[in-house]
């Protein structure tokens, strides 16, 4: 690559891991303080299985052949609370769809005591949408990509952290989801789809 296609690239500016969104079917009133108190969120890692295998034409050589895709788990989000817990309280409503009593002797349950029932599979998963964005200059921002992960649900709900001396700190907690698949969707592909 020559100097002067850096340079272009460099003028251009380069991607800052501040501007993203994540979307999720948990409510309105939830879901819009997502998008702009979600604090922390990443793409996993997406790998390849192999095995070994000895080359048939080649005497001698042995490549690795490709057996699986594999996504690296969980997608983990950190989000800051506001007063009311919205957030949270959605969070943990999906959570507790995943099995009957999650939450023992809430109200509408159905059951008392402390055994649970897992719901079924399909009744609890749903679509979780990161999208990235970057700055367009005045005109506002553009989507370089977004990640669909397919089939997810909650697996874990952080502490609630509290502590009498953080006096002028904020609440934060953790929701970590696993998932089936993700698809990666790239700027030109989305435009295509819009």
């Amino acid at each position: 690559m020559s100097y002067q296609a850096v340079k272009a690239i460099l003028a251009k500016g380069i991607s800052r891991p501040t501007l993203f969104q994540v979307i999720m079917p948990i409510g309105r009133l939830a879901n819009d303080q997502l998008e702009f108190m979600c604090k922390t969120a990443a793409v996993p890692e997406v790998s390849v299985d192999t095995i070994v295998v000895n080359g048939h034409e080649s005497q001698g050589v042995v490549r690795e052949q490709a057996t699986m895709v594999t996504y690296a788990k969980p997608f983990q989000i950190t989000v800051i609370s506001d007063r009311d817990y919205t957030v949270y309280k959605a969070m943990r409503e999906w959570f507790d769809t995943l099995a009957e009593n999650a939450n023992p002797f809430s109200r509408g349950s159905s059951s008392s005591g402390d055994s649970q029932r897992v719901n079924y599979y399909n009744s609890v998963t749903k679509q979780i949408t990161l999208r990235k964005l970057e700055q367009n200059g005045k005109q506002g921002y553009h989507q370089p990509f977004e990640v669909e992960f397919n089939n997810a649900y909650p697996i874990r709900i952080g502490e609630l952290q509290l502590d009498t001396e953080s006096t002028d700190s904020r609440m934060e907690f953790t929701v970590s989801f696993t998932y089936e698949t993700y698809t990666m969707r790239n700027d030109s592909l989305l435009e295509r789809l819009l």
